[in-house]
């Protein structure tokens, strides 16, 4: 574009304005649906509520759906998505922390946690008590938790003890409601001391209020339509780039550059000044230089022998929806 033609078609500041408005509507938008039902916590991350779990939605055969997702960050890059293992297909993420943890390096294993899948939950509940936001309470939402909570569902449905009955913990009148109790375990929160209580109807089965709750349900299964998760190319690509820390080198360079323009220069001796040689330019995928990296390390440096046996790649618990099909079988 010439300097002419820039000057004739130049963006005044009212289309300007408009399009950041547009882009923060929209990002307020990404990072929040009101659909959702969040527990507040004070700074000490702990918090309370009393919630009760319902019934599939009209036309859905389970009260709830689940997936895989990654969430982790790098030099200040986000790494946020769904895990296509979720659908049977291959994930790069996966499969970079499949050949970093057969490294077998401490370090590497590190990492590996910090960015393996995590299996979420999404049901629909009903708020009972919310002593922090009562607004929400007698209120139908949908609520995202993990693998702790579906674990206590689980034992409700099906306890080890056979003398302990079954609770159909999403049931309107045979259900039981939930105490949700968190508070701060090694600056993480903790759901231990969260349980159901003594079964009993919602709403002391007032039929009329359940039939409210159950036309206000919101669909669970588009939040697991194929659509929803991206290729694997696009997924690569996400990943090399945060990986890379672009955003992070950016901000560090910056801070740098701040912090160097406020000390005199010091001008290095001559004799001290080394041609650096030239590095080629990275083409390969992330997790192939660590790969090769790895391969130089273990060929130049010797380890020693241990006799830990090496563990595989943590995963979480699989098929959680085949438990609630068989629910009526032996395990």
């Amino acid at each position: 574009m010439s300097f002419a033609t820039y000057k004739k078609n130049r963006t005044d500041l009212t289309q300007i304005n408009k399009k950041v408005d547009e882009i923060q509507e929209s990002k307020s938008n990404s990072f929040k649906d009101s659909r959702f039902w969040g527990a507040t916590v004070d700074k000490d991350l702990n918090g309370s509520a009393r919630l009760r779990f319902c019934p599939a939605p009209e036309g859905e055969d389970l009260p709830w759906v689940q997936y895989h997702e990654h969430r982790f960050e790098v030099d200040g890059s986000w790494y946020v998505e769904l895990c296509p293992t979720t659908l049977g297909r291959d994930c790069p993420v996966c499969k970079f922390n499949g050949i970093l943890w057969k490294t077998e390096i401490k370090e590497n294993k590190a990492i590996v946690s910090s960015r393996k899948r995590k299996l979420v939950y999404i049901a629909n509940l009903v708020v009972l008590k919310d002593k922090e936001v009562p607004e929400n309470e007698g209120k139908v939402f949908l609520y995202k938790f993990g693998q702790k909570i579906f674990e206590k569902i689980k034992m409700a449905l099906k306890p080890k003890d056979e003398d302990d009955p079954a609770v159909n913990v999403f049931d309107f009148w045979e259900g039981a409601d939930f105490n949700l109790e968190i508070k701060k375990v090694a600056d993480f929160r903790n759901y231990d001391d969260s349980k159901f209580r003594v079964p009993s109807p919602l709403f002391q089965g007032d039929d009329d209020l359940l039939e409210k709750v159950y036309h206000q349900l919101h669909k669970l299964q588009p939040f697991v339509e194929e659509k929803k998760f991206k290729s694997y190319e696009e997924l690569e690509k996400k990943f090399n780039d945060v990986v890379g820390g672009v955003k992070g080198k950016i901000q560090k360079k910056a801070d740098e550059l701040f912090q160097d323009s406020e000390k005199p220069a010091v001008k290095e001796p001559e004799e001290n000044k080394t041609r650096k040689p030239q590095t080629e330019t990275a083409t390969a995928p992330p997790w192939e230089e660590v790969a090769k990296k790895t391969t130089e390390k273990k060929t130049t440096k010797k380890t020693k022998k241990t006799t830990e046996v090496p563990e595989e790649v943590p995963v979480e618990s699989e098929n959680a929806l085949d438990f609630y099909n068989k629910l009526v079988e032996e395990d």
